[in-house]
Order: structure tokens, then C-alpha cells, then sequence
């Protein structure tokens, strides 16, 4: 379990990390809000599906911890609505 722990931190480490510097425009929220969701949703997940899967499941444990990392994390992200209106005005 302690091996799956330390894939499961990297995994929310690494999607968190990604979020805020390859998206820095969505993720308008401090850089370790967006890190720290993704560790905590990756480790939370990935426990979870230990927990259903049962112990030697890695392969789909942390793929599992991933999603849950994502998805979390995308709730954080806040698209500029006026720039969007800007790039696609309506014609009358």
C-alpha cells in the first residue's frame, strides 16, 4: 500500500503541477490551491479504488487516481467569459 501511495502522490503532484503552469488562464486560483486539489483528490481516489479493487491492482489504481485528479481539479478552473465574447462577437 505504501508503494500505491507514493504513485497515487505523484500522480496529483504531476496533474496539479501541469494544470497550473500549462494552463495558467483557467487555473486563476493560487498555484498551490491547484496542486494541493490534485494531490488530495489523487490520494483520496486512488485509496478508494484500493479499497473496491482490493491490494495488487496498481495498474488500475492509478489510473483511477488520475481521473479523480482531474476531474477535481477541473472544477477549479474559471474561463474568461468576456474574452471568448471578444474573440467571437455575434452579428446582428
Amino acid at each position: 500500500m505504501l508503494l500505491e501511495l507514493l504513485a497515487f502522490a505523484l500522480v496529483g503532484l504531476a496533474v496539479g503541477g501541469a494544470a497550473a503552469l500549462l494552463l495558467p488562464r483557467l487555473f486563476t486560483a493560487h498555484r498551490g490551491i491547484t496542486v494541493l486539489t490534485a494531490l488530495c483528490a489523487a490520494l483520496l481516489t486512488g485509496s478508494l479504488g484500493h479499497a473496491v479493487l482490493g491490494a495488487g491492482h496498481l495498474y488500475a489504481t492509478v489510473p483511477i487516481s488520475a481521473l479523480g485528479a482531474c476531474l477535481l481539479v477541473s472544477l477549479l478552473a474559471r474561463p474568461d467569459r468576456r474574452s471568448q465574447a471578444v474573440q467571437h462577437p455575434h452579428h446582428a
